[in-house]
């Protein structure tokens, strides 16, 4: 169970915390909302009524996702026209949130403990399942949202048993389902959590989160049914490559099951070593050509060494796991493995890096979890103590690299949204989505106002070290 008592390590694990949040942020704030993604989904959300809008979502072929376009339609209409101001800053709350719930996870309360807090933090930002919860918007990201969801149940599961938290758990696990279906993840947490020894929520709890992960399924295919997400819904990598929707229908229209059992094969893969993203093996065929950068090769790198230092912390408490006693710090790593191999399973119908996110923010608490655990070892000898040096000296420095690269990644996104937004008429008429009403025309001037004029942008990075941190 999390203890309570805080101490000045636990404030400055927080502090650490805020500033990460801080840094986002401001790589935020200089990112217009999108056009793609972003625009039509705004201009969707405005032309109805909040019920109506979330009542009609309940009916959409291959997707249920009502409560996502609830939320949009909400922060909308707290705007009052301010869409810059409420979309963004609901981005940049949502990411210092975040970073607290990882700390309040983490349970920081000795020195060696806020010790791995830069290194779990560097990981959570750098990790490249984490970028499009940064990078991408809807306008409001989704998945970060389910981020949110995940960390809260964690907390919930982790706790001391209260009625209260069954309650909880049961209305998080109800709005993560019905906001993006990654948000089933929230029961596999909670059931981890009750089989690793934690009892933040009871057995019924437990089995009401059962009930209604098997009432979500009803409902999605005998009652409304939406379905699944079919071969021809989008592109999507395979190999070395990407094969759009005519190929993977000739390819595996007959028998789709390779194609799934490779996207959960690939899932995995890129979890645990960066390699392949989005089911393509990208770096593989850069490192065969010659072409691999240097953040290709650090990514690999740093994750498969992070691995090897989670398996090595399962390893060495592989006899108490056996006899099922459990710590809290077990508690997270089992609840990573359970996602892991759950959030994989999500991706059997096409495998997208920001789909594994939650599996990725689990990892870089086990990561966390693992680089203490393996300094308290460490100590008890000069060598260990100096190869714990080396590796933690590796591990941190290479996650930290990664974590700039996904700060200047954010950067050359706002540059290019920016670009957007200059063409964004002959965009909306590409789409078939030009607004017919005056409200629509007056939202697409006002955010193209605020991209180009009200929010310039910021002074482009130049030198050569940035070819370091190129893809």
């Amino acid at each position: 169970m999390i203890a309570a008592r805080a101490t000045r390590w636990t404030w400055l694990a927080y502090g650490y915390a805020a500033l990460v949040a801080c840094a986002l942020g401001y790589g935020l704030l200089g990112m217009p909302v999108q056009v793609s993604d972003s625009l039509n989904n705004i201009l969707q959300a405005s032309q109805d009524s909040p019920l109506h809008l979330v009542y009609n979502e309940f009916y959409q072929r291959g997707y249920l996702r009502p409560f996502l376009w609830g939320l949009i339609r909400l922060v909308f209409d707290l705007s009052q026209g301010h869409y810059f101001e409420w979309f963004r800053g609901w981005h940049v709350g949502q990411v210092a949130v975040l970073a607290g719930l990882f700390v309040a996870l983490l349970r920081v309360r000795r020195a060696a403990d806020a010790a791995v807090v830069p290194l779990g933090l560097a990981a959570l930002v750098g990790i490249h399942t984490f970028s499009g919860t940064i990078r991408e918007a809807f306008p409001i990201n989704t998945f970060m949202t389910i981020l949110l969801c995940c960390y809260a149940s964690a907390w919930l599961a982790l706790g001391t048993p209260r009625w209260w938290r069954d309650v909880a758990a049961a209305l998080l696990l109800v709005f993560s389902a019905l906001t993006v279906e990654s948000g089933l993840l929230i029961a596999v947490i909670f059931v981890a959590a009750w089989l690793a020894g934690a009892r933040g929520i009871s057995r019924a709890g437990v089995v009401a989160q059962v009930a209604l992960v098997a009432g979500y399924f009803v409902l999605r295919f005998v009652v409304l049914g939406v379905g699944a997400p079919g071969l021809d819904e989008r592109a999507s990598g395979f190999g070395f490559g990407v094969l759009d929707r005519n190929q993977l229908t000739a390819r595996f229209g007959a028998n789709p099951l390779p194609f799934y059992a490779y996207n959960i094969a690939a899932s995995l893969s890129s979890l645990f070593f960066s390699e392949p993203s989005g089911g393509t093996f990208q770096i593989t065929q850069r490192v065969l050509a010659g072409q691999a950068s240097t953040l290709n090769l650090v990514s690999v790198g740093v994750s498969a060494l992070g691995t090897a230092l989670i398996l090595g912390y399962v390893w060495s408490r592989r006899a108490e796991w056996r006899a099922r006693r459990f710590t809290a710090d077990d508690q997270l790593v089992a609840i990573f493995f359970a996602v892991a191999a759950a959030n994989a399973a999500i991706c059997y119908a096409y495998t997208k890096d920001v789909i594994l996110s939650p599996a990725g923010a689990f990892y870089a608490l086990a990561l966390a979890v693992a680089a203490r655990h393996y300094i308290a070892r460490a100590s008890q000898t000069a060598v260990r103590t100096a190869a714990a040096g080396v590796v933690l000296v590796l591990l941190s420095s290479g996650w930290g690299f990664r974590a700039v690269a996904a700060q200047i990644d954010l950067r050359h996104a706002a540059e290019a949204t920016r670009v957007e937004w200059a063409y964004v008429d002959r965009w909306l008429g590409d789409q078939g989505v030009a607004p017919t009403t005056d409200q629509g025309r007056a939202i697409v001037t006002h955010l193209q106002e605020d991209a180009i004029w009200n929010h310039p942008v910021r002074p482009r990075l130049a030198g050569d070290w940035l070819e370091m941190f190129e893809p």
